[in-house]
């Protein structure tokens, strides 16, 4: 009775074994099997499967997503050295003979001698309304006007009450010409412009640079009421895209950081950041410790993204979903992957082995009636 105990779990197992392995897609897995990704690609569509090959790679590295050219669309001719309302005016008046502010008048006394005196007036600050207060001269124009134009109109006005009027003009606190500086960057602020045309790097680095990689460091920069976004990596010093900046420019930066998913049957799946400024699939996939030895299916891995993307990875209008798949079992893919440039959000699929299914069917009978063969062995 015992014997014919021990020994009916084998007949059992002989009839469960066609139910089990007919219900292999309920069993437990990482994901779908290449077989599965292309059927459902074929039954449903919605996404493409390309198949990556030297072609694809040259493709694919014609059209990279650095996002170069952006900020260069926002270039405008300007100036720098326009006095505008809320800036400062320091005003000096050389006098040369008869003088209003200081010395002996030679028509006055015609036994002086000609000399000349100067004086620094207070700095006068320029009103909402662009003008300017001076003694012997009243209200002035002075936005608008670089401080050499607006020297020559003074200078002009006090020739009514001055032998020989010389006036200069400088600014000595400049609000009109300036930048605004803010985000992650390590000293926010204001910025004023000068003759020597800085540039977009130029503020960022007086700014004491970006907080955090220059890879996830987005530019915005804001003119007018036009604005466009860059990677802080992809501005080269003089480039186009180092714009010269015009006042009341604004520049943001902001931490975005890059990240692409591992999953299925790689041999450690998660959410990755690129760290470098830029990330190859081979290192991808080395980072994950590569496909699995036992689950996974070296002929399909697959990186899934939208084409055309923006710069974070998101889809732009009209973007078609693209499947890339590599088939590692041959040595050429090797090379190709180091070629395959990873961008934000890549999805990176490494599908499971079809042979693992009836294999796991296999582990569970065993688990099952393991309990039976060991009463087996104890009896004996």
């Amino acid at each position: 009775m015992i014997v014919s105990l021990i020994r009916a779990p084998k007949g059992i197992a002989i009839a469960l074994l066609p139910v089990l392995l007919a219900g292999c897609a309920s069993l437990p897995t990482s994901g779908p099997t290449a077989h599965d990704i292309v059927r459902a690609q074929h039954r449903l569509g919605g996404f493409d499967i390309v198949n990556v090959d030297e072609a694809v790679i040259e493709e694919i590295g014609a059209s990279p997503s650095t996002g170069r050219g952006r900020l260069a669309a926002l270039a405008l001719p300007g100036e720098v050295d326009r006095i505008g309302p809320g800036d400062i005016l320091q005003v000096s008046v050389f006098e040369v003979g008869s003088a209003l502010f200081g010395g002996r008048s030679v028509l006055a006394d015609p036994t002086a001698t000609a000399s000349g005196s100067g004086e620094t007036l207070p700095p006068v600050v320029v009103g909402k309304d662009g003008t300017v207060t001076l003694p012997w001269v009243g209200r002035r124009q002075a936005a608008g006007l670089t401080p050499d134009e607006l020297g020559a109109v003074l200078t002009q006005a006090y020739r009514a009450n001055s032998e020989n009027p010389q006036v200069m003009v400088s600014i000595r606190d400049n609000v009109n010409n300036t930048v605004f500086v803010q985000g992650e960057v390590r000293k926010p602020g204001r910025m004023p412009l000068t003759l020597a045309r800085e540039r977009v790097l130029d503020a960022i680095a007086v700014a004491g640079g970006a907080a955090n990689p220059s890879g996830d460091s987005l530019v915005r920069l804001s003119r007018g009421t036009a604005s466009a976004e860059q990677p802080l990596s992809a501005i080269d010093p003089g480039s186009a895209d180092d714009l010269e900046l015009l006042p009341q420019d604004r520049i943001s930066v902001a931490f975005r950081p890059r990240t692409y998913v591992m999953l299925g049957a790689a041999g450690n799946p998660a959410e990755v950041p690129f760290q470098n400024l830029r990330v190859s699939l081979a290192e991808a996939l080395g980072r994950a410790a590569g496909p699995h030895e036992n689950q996974a299916d070296p002929a399909a891995v697959f990186v899934f993204r939208y084409e055309q993307a923006e710069l974070d990875g998101s889809p732009v209008e009209g973007a078609k979903p693209v499947a890339y798949r590599i088939d590692m079992r041959d040595p050429r893919s090797y090379f190709l992957t180091q070629r395959f440039e990873m961008r934000p959000r890549d999805v990176v699929y490494v599908a499971n082995a079809g042979a693992n299914i009836p294999q796991k069917a296999i582990q569970i009978l065993n688990l099952f009636f393991s309990p039976f063969y060991t009463a087996r062995v104890l009896t004996r």
